[in-house]
């Protein structure tokens, strides 16, 4: 009897631990985080003035906003909000980079490279 309780409680741990590790990813961050830890490299990337982390700031909440309209707005269509996604990560990654000089341009080109191939990564399994 003891030792099918050890068991079973070692189970729940592990399947606990494993669950937190999880939601500790980027997976786990909620809308408000992402943008967060984006500006934080943004910021220390790009080295951007206070004017323009000011901007970003602004246009990456509204981006989060237009986001969560097409989830509400989609039906349940997966392609539609893709499409939706893509077009609206598009739109934004613009609008930052016409805030940017030269220099910063490319640092943000890299980043967008950087983030695409971990997408890509994702999609794997």
């Amino acid at each position: 009897m003891k030792a099918r309780f050890v068991i079973i409680l070692s189970i729940l741990f592990l399947f606990g631990f494993t669950a937190q590790s999880f939601s500790q990813g980027m997976g786990g961050m909620n809308p408000q985080e992402r943008i967060k830890q984006q500006l934080k490299t943004y910021k220390e990337r790009l080295k951007l003035t206070d004017a323009q982390f000011k901007k970003v700031d602004t246009i990456l909440n509204n981006q989060m906003n237009e986001i969560q309209k097409l989830r509400d707005n989609s039906g349940g269509d997966r392609e539609s909000m893709r499409e939706g996604m893509m077009s609206l990560r598009e739109k934004t990654n613009k609008k930052i980079e016409a805030l940017l000089n030269d220099t910063q341009k490319a640092e943000f080109k890299k980043i967008q490279e950087e983030a695409a191939q971990r997408r890509q990564g994702m999609g794997r399994g």
